[in-house]
């Protein structure tokens, strides 16, 4: 009697064993097609701006060729768009390179507006070596130039774009001629979604990434402009 309960103890572990072994067998093959299907995710993103540089390379050429010098201009500002856009699949970005994307954003706005508006950058040479999260200015200057620029009455458009080391931080500054903001709004565009502003997004990435003690701040007068301030550690 002594014997059988034994072998059946021993069943039981070596069965409770067999399924620990098929759970780890399984876990570890689930790992495994995750993993691949990473790697494959990986590869992917880079044959897609691969792709599309390409195709970007073969217009501008094609263009240069045809004495379209219109069309090269565009194209090149495309392909230095969307390389620091991507940046290699990287969150982090030099100042020199955030301000390459959005000055392309700009030029490539600038064309699509026949230039009527003006561009004043203020950027510090001390600035440009740092590093800050990507994509934090192109939102702020699209919303000056759609809701700003876009909707000034009389008058020609000018955007203003600053970027200086105060103290221990990085400080750009994004100031347009436009209508301005009500107060309201003001208060609003930076704590939810709004339609039409990309603010809200930016503010949550900085705020993730940097702490409270960092982020956007507005200042708006009605009929006057509206000023964003980014201020980021260096």
């Amino acid at each position: 009697m002594f014997v059988r309960d034994e072998i059946g103890e021993l069943e039981l572990r070596f069965s409770k064993m067999l399924a620990s072994i098929n759970m780890l067998i399984e876990e570890g093959y689930k790992n495994k097609i995750s993993q691949k299907e990473a790697e494959l995710r990986a590869l992917q993103s880079q044959i897609n701006p691969h792709f599309l540089y390409n195709a970007l390379s073969v217009i501008n050429w094609k263009a240069i060729a045809a004495g379209s010098e219109d069309i090269s201009n565009v194209a090149g500002l495309l392909s230095t768009f969307y390389r620091t856009s991507l940046n290699k699949g990287k969150d982090m970005m030099s100042v020199r390179d955030e301000l390459l994307n959005t000055k392309s954003y700009v030029e490539m706005q600038l064309i699509m507006h026949d230039d009527n508006f003006d561009v004043v950058y203020q950027i510090d040479e001390d600035v440009l070596d740092h590093h800050m999260i990507k994509l934090v200015l192109q939102p702020i200057v699209e919303n000056a130039i759609e809701h700003g620029i876009d909707q000034k009455r009389s008058g020609k458009g000018v955007l203003r774009m600053s970027g200086t080391l105060e103290g221990g931080a990085i400080v750009f500054r994004v100031e347009d001629n436009g209508p301005g903001m009500t107060q309201e709004l003001v208060d609003e565009v930076l704590v939810q979604q709004s339609k039409g502003y990309g603010l809200f997004n930016v503010q949550e990435r900085i705020r993730v990434q940097y702490g409270g003690g960092y982020g956007i701040s507005i200042k708006s007068e009605l009929g006057e402009g509206t000023c964003v301030t980014v201020k980021l550690p260096k």
